[in-house]
């Protein structure tokens, strides 16, 4: 039998969810933030979602550059994740003080995260609000990749790379290789 609750406190129950390093450049100021809420929205065109809350630095950077980078990373950089998302580049330069390397974009001006082993290049297309957080709807311009992290059918390839999982409440996974299961319907 399950309980059940209607004070929703943690709204986690939906996790796992790969950690995004969502990248912006807003005149001189830099800034990446982690973001555990975040989708893809559409094909044609292609965009791609992500929720920031209002509170965060990153929110009125991102209305301000009108574009953003979305950045994908293993499991080798679980503390450059934590560390994205638990500073605020109000208060100090994250991008120098965690050294973190970044990588120039193709088409926008907003950098992406080096040791990414995907990024998106987005043009902001809309801003939503949904509640505490708005929903920045961002058309994807360009996508970098690493060689080999995807399939030549553009799967994961978890042989190569081990995603970051977030779990909520600081806790962290990855996928285990050996438990791929590719299943089509009879």
């Amino acid at each position: 039998m399950h309980t059940i609750t209607t004070a929703i406190k943690k709204f986690q129950y939906f996790y796992p969810y790969t950690v995004a390093l969502v990248g912006v450049q807003a005149g001189e100021r830099v800034n990446v933030m982690s973001c555990a809420w975040h989708t893809a929205l559409s094909f044609e065109p292609p965009l791609f979602g992500v929720l920031i809350s209002k509170k965060r630095f990153t929110h009125d950077l991102v209305v301000e550059a009108r574009e953003f980078t979305v950045s994908f990373i293993g499991r080798e950089a679980v503390k450059l994740s934590a560390q994205m998302g638990r500073t605020t580049g109000a208060a100090m330069d994250k991008i120098r003080i965690f050294q973190v390397k970044l990588a120039p974009s193709r088409i926008i001006r907003s950098p992406f995260v080096a040791e990414a082993y995907a990024a998106f290049e987005c043009r902001l297309a809309e801003v939503r609000t949904t509640g505490d957080h708005d929903l920045f709807v961002g058309e994807v311009l360009a996508v970098h990749e690493t060689p080999r992290s995807f399939t030549a059918d553009g799967v994961l390839n978890v042989r190569t790379v081990a995603p970051l999982l977030y779990l909520g409440g600081d806790f962290y996974a990855t996928l285990d290789p050996d438990t791929l299961n590719h299943v089509v319907p009879d």
